[in-house]
């Protein structure tokens, strides 16, 4: 079972605020990075840029061939669990629940719990080792359901 949430407009607006944010941030400071290579480059007499270039060209393409090596790792290894858990299920069902076993986890009689069942409301209480002492429900057969 999956177990998911609504979210709130203001907290969608709130992330998109933040990711625009980081977004212009790494744009501005790219772009900073780019000019400022080109205004040392520019600033040499009549020196091509190129050489101002290469030094970031090898970090670049150390980080694209950091990149590549880490994506053929991964494709590989979803190919791999693909072909071997390709249609198999290895979950195993559930085995249904019936109210004796229900009754004898929660240490209640199947009484006990056919009233909880029919409650509109119940209380549990707790005792210090996790054990039912008491049990509260909106119906009027609470005394019939006192345990403790």
């Amino acid at each position: 079972m999956i177990i998911t949430t609504q979210r709130s407009r203001a907290g969608y607006v709130f992330d998109f605020i933040l990711t625009a944010i980081g977004w212009f941030a790494f744009v501005y400071l790219f772009g900073a990075g780019i000019l400022a290579i080109l205004r040392d480059a520019a600033e040499g007499p009549g020196l091509s840029p190129w050489p101002a270039f290469v030094p970031t060209l090898r970090t670049l393409s150390g980080y694209a061939l950091l990149a590549a090596a880490n994506a053929a790792v991964l494709v590989a290894w979803a190919v791999y669990n693909h072909r071997r858990f390709a249609g198999k299920d290895r979950r195993k069902p559930i085995k249904p629940l019936s109210d004796r076993r229900l009754a004898a986890s929660f240490a209640v009689t199947p009484a006990q719990l056919s009233h909880l069942r029919s409650a509109r409301s119940a209380v549990i209480h707790h005792g210090a080792e996790g054990e039912i002492t008491d049990i509260e429900t909106s119906s009027p057969l609470l005394s019939a359901l006192r345990t403790g």
